[in-house]
């Protein structure tokens, strides 16, 4: 057996340039030429390995869930001057005059226009990154790019912020929200629900309801209430937003015994309505800011100019990196008008659905 690993050291040697020296032959040769001595543990006997080497870490960073903020996706958004602006305003001409027979010698009838000034002022508010150096590496060898993760969180705080603002305003400034703004017209109450026994619906909510019809009777008669507002400048056709509270969204599945959910009536009957869910709308998902689930009608656009829109004068500002012996710090800062209504008839509230 020892001239067969002969044989192959000189091969290995020659051809592979292997050269195992003090080699003297494979070990089962070796075994039957000797009993080895068996070798006995000191150490205490253990079968596992630290829980560290058979634990898996998930690359994926999954987030918590947060309200989303959808103001600038249902109103629209736009730039109005820059962070150096504290006060706008914005004009409005209204066109007047009028008629008489003609007459040669007749200076009668005339055309004349109105024109006045809207003011809004703008707030401005930040708020700060901080890492350190060890806090970095430390979250790095968990696989956590730990500073993208916290400027994401710093933008996900000032966008909040600029949302609720939004909706809301703020208090003591001329700077008002979507929701409560009051030049609004004064909201509507639904129209009176009945249960299927025939009485009157308690709560008189959709939620207390299962019919299409009668929540499709709400926002006929907020359309209603619009068209007269809008004194003949809307149709059926016209681009129309409906904002519902989003724990009112499953009521467009309401369906009647002919299968035709509430969903399809709009559909059907409004051709260009867009109906977006608004949290902040209803009280379930308001954070405490909503007193009552409320819905809006209002048109997208009267002969081409928007009604209605979020503003902002800065939409991030990120400034200057501040470093320090071992850590580091950023801010980072918005400005908002809020919502600015150009049209405040061009909107329907209605209260309590």
């Amino acid at each position: 057996m020892r001239d067969i690993f002969r044989n192959d050291a000189q091969t290995l040697a020659r051809d592979w340039g292997i050269h195992l020296a003090g080699v003297r032959g494979y070990f089962s040769e070796m075994a039957m030429d000797a009993d080895l001595p068996a070798y006995t543990p000191t150490t205490a006997p253990n079968s596992a390995v630290p829980a560290l080497f058979t634990t898996y870490t998930d690359p994926v960073i999954i987030r918590a869930l947060v309200t989303p903020t959808r103001s600038e996706a249902i109103y629209g958004s736009a730039k109005k001057g820059d962070w150096t602006t504290d006060t706008a305003q914005f004009p409005v001409v209204e066109l007047s005059g009028y008629a008489s027979a003609y007459d040669d010698y007749s200076a009668s009838g005339t055309a004349d226009g109105n024109a006045n000034w809207v003011p809004r002022q703008s707030f401005h508010f930040q708020t700060w990154t901080r890492w350190g150096e060890r806090e970095v590496e430390r979250m790095g060898a968990a696989r956590i790019d730990w500073v993208n993760q916290k400027n994401l969180a710093s933008i996900s705080v000032l966008n909040k912020n600029a949302n609720a603002i939004n909706l809301f305003g703020l208090a003591g400034m001329e700077l008002f929200g979507a929701l409560n703004d009051p030049s609004l017209p004064a909201a509507i109450a639904p129209v009176a629900k009945v249960a299927p026994s025939g009485s009157a619906a308690q709560g008189n909510t959709w939620a207390d309801i299962a019919d299409p019809v009668q929540v499709y009777a709400d926002i006929l008669k907020a359309f209603g209430v619009l068209s007269t507002q809008l004194g003949g400048n809307l149709t059926l056709e016209s681009p129309m937003t409906l904002v519902i509270p989003t724990e009112r969204q499953q009521c467009l599945l309401y369906t009647n015994q002919y299968q035709v959910s509430l969903a399809d009536l709009l559909k059907k009957n409004l051709p260009n309505l867009v109906v977006e869910t608004l949290p902040e709308a209803g009280t379930a998902l308001a954070g405490g800011q909503a007193a009552t689930t409320l819905m809006q009608l209002f048109a997208t656009e009267i002969e081409g100019q928007r009604s209605v829109t979020t503003a902002f004068t800065e939409k991030l500002r990120a400034h200057v990196v501040e470093q320090y012996s071992s850590n580091f710090r950023q801010k980072k800062s918005q400005g908002t008008w809020g919502t600015i209504w150009f049209y405040p008839h061009a909107c329907v509230t209605m209260a309590g659905i």
